[in-house]
């Protein structure tokens, strides 16, 4: 089959190398840092050599789904018979490289976990390409990032206002380490765009705005990039990470967020503000086509295991606004009982709230991942 489809062979070592890369790999680490370690390992593989490896790896992740991920010997005839080593690999699709017969959808299995409006061709499409990586330029940087990326040579994909798509091969680090611009998809960019939106008019020096599951701070930074004014404070479980978030904000001087370690599965908590914005931990199956080996560890017991903590997160916060303010509530899913709901949950034990939006940003047609973002009125006491 691989002649009728004009693919070029790779001698038979390359596939056998491939096959105990991706049978090597647990899920315990990201797979680009297993890669990394093992190309540490192996110092005889040359920069092509490597790059061909991480080619033929990511596109097994892609499009490989029903395929022994354990046994090399199972996985070896299938990347030896399928894998396009003609054309640009990491752009390859399933419908170039594989028979229409033998395709399967990547998230065919969770159709009947899928939220409302998504659907499996299309998230298939989504996660069987590449993703672009976007460059945030910090407010003012705008042209020198560009002439920066020009300069560097590196291709932009397209252009929105301060930010840049490129291409996930592109090596970003002399511009994001001069503090001008920063890594983040566009997927979260549009969900912490709030202009248009009555929360807006919260986002001043007169009201507060608590980011109650920070991480590094990324949702924050954009927060006040689009709404300087905004009076913010960052919380997460993890004291390192937000030294890390405190870094950040030095890197891209500006003006750093009030920090406290906060864990909302435990206790009560005392905080109240006019927004409270919460990232909560998820699946992160809406990012998937980033780290397509997720998929392949994924199992369905985690969706409701996901599902109870951000319901526990979502009850904590439920006194936490004060009235008339906002509740923001975020996932990086596309599984409705993450979603859909833990909202529908949420406002029939709360009727002091009711809904003003809710969908998602980002996605296929914006180039970027799928965040849900459902916004919350407390309307009453």
């Amino acid at each position: 089959m691989s002649e009728l489809l004009g693919l070029v062979k790779l001698p038979y070592l390359f596939y056998k190398n491939a096959s105990e890369l991706i049978s090597g790999y647990d899920g315990s680490v990201p797979f680009h840092l297993y890669l990394k370690e093992r190309f540490r390992e192996n110092k005889n593989w040359g920069s092509k050599d490597r790059k061909r490896y991480r080619a033929c790896c990511y596109w097994y992740w892609r499009n490989a789904v029903g395929v022994s991920r354990h046994n090399a010997t199972e996985i070896l005839p299938f990347v030896q018979t399928h894998f396009p080593a003609s054309s640009s690999p990491e752009n390859s699709t399933t419908a170039e490289s594989l028979q229409q017969d033998e395709i399967i959808q990547p998230y065919a299995s969770f159709e009947q976990q899928l939220s409302e409006n998504l659907d499996v061709p299309t998230l298939s499409n989504w996660f069987q390409t590449e993703p672009w990586v976007w460059l945030r330029a910090i407010q003012g940087k705008s042209k020198p990032v560009k002439s920066q990326l020009e300069k560097a040579a590196i291709e932009i994909l397209e252009q929105r206002d301060h930010s840049f798509a490129v291409s996930a091969q592109a090596n970003l680090d002399s511009i994001t380490q001069q503090g001008f611009a920063y890594i983040q998809d566009i997927g979260s960019q549009e969900a912490m765009d709030w202009h248009n939106l009555p929360l807006q008019a919260l986002c001043n020096a007169d009201h507060t705005l608590w980011d109650c599951c920070s991480g590094a701070g990324g949702k924050s930074l954009t927060l006040l990039q689009n709404h300087p004014q905004a009076q913010v404070t960052c919380s997460d479980v993890r004291k390192n990470i937000l030294e890390n978030l405190q870094k950040r904000f030095q890197l891209h001087q500006l003006k750093s967020p009030k920090t406290h370690v906060c864990d909302l599965t435990q206790g009560t908590n005392s905080i109240r503000a006019n927004i409270v914005l919460a990232d909560v931990p998820c699946s992160g199956s809406g990012t998937w086509r980033r780290n397509p080996e997720n998929l392949h560890f994924f199992t369905f017991p985690e969706i409701a295991m996901y599902a109870q903590k951000q319901q526990a997160i979502l009850q904590q916060l439920a006194d936490s606004v004060i009235t008339g303010g906002y509740l923001v509530y975020l996932t990086c899913s596309v599984f409705k009982a993450e979603n859909e709901d833990n909202i529908s949950q949420f406002l029939t034990a709360h009727s002091q709230y009711s809904c003003v939006e809710t969908g998602f940003c980002g996605g296929q047609s914006k180039g970027g991942d799928y965040i849900y973002r459902a916004i919350l009125q407390r309307i009453k006491d």
